[in-house]
């Protein structure tokens, strides 16, 4: 299993009904920092499905993006104000 990479995504989605349900469906692969951003911890297999759930929302007029960030550029990431929320990969164990 690949190792998810924190991944940062932005979007301007024009009509209000279409950015709730993109909202709602990125609150299912992360957590909300700002309006319009969210950050996530993902796979690459987890990454391409989530864009073939997020194809459908999208309109000409609107904009989706998602960055990678590398983990060796982790430590890099500068913040000021109010930290950001850690985002954690979900751990399962079957006994």
């Amino acid at each position: 299993m690949s190792t998810p990479a924190l991944v940062v995504i932005v979007y301007d989605v024009t009509d209000d009904a279409r950015r709730g349900r993109l909202h709602a469906l990125l609150k299912q692969y992360g957590v909300p920092v700002q309006k319009s951003a969210f950050e996530a911890r993902l796979t690459p297999a987890e990454r391409s499905r989530l864009l073939e759930r997020v194809a459908p929302l999208l309109q000409p007029t609107d904009r989706f993006v998602m960055y990678a960030v590398p983990a060796s550029h982790e430590p890099q990431i500068a913040e000021l104000g109010v930290p950001r929320p850690r985002v954690l990969v979900p751990r399962y164990y079957v006994v």
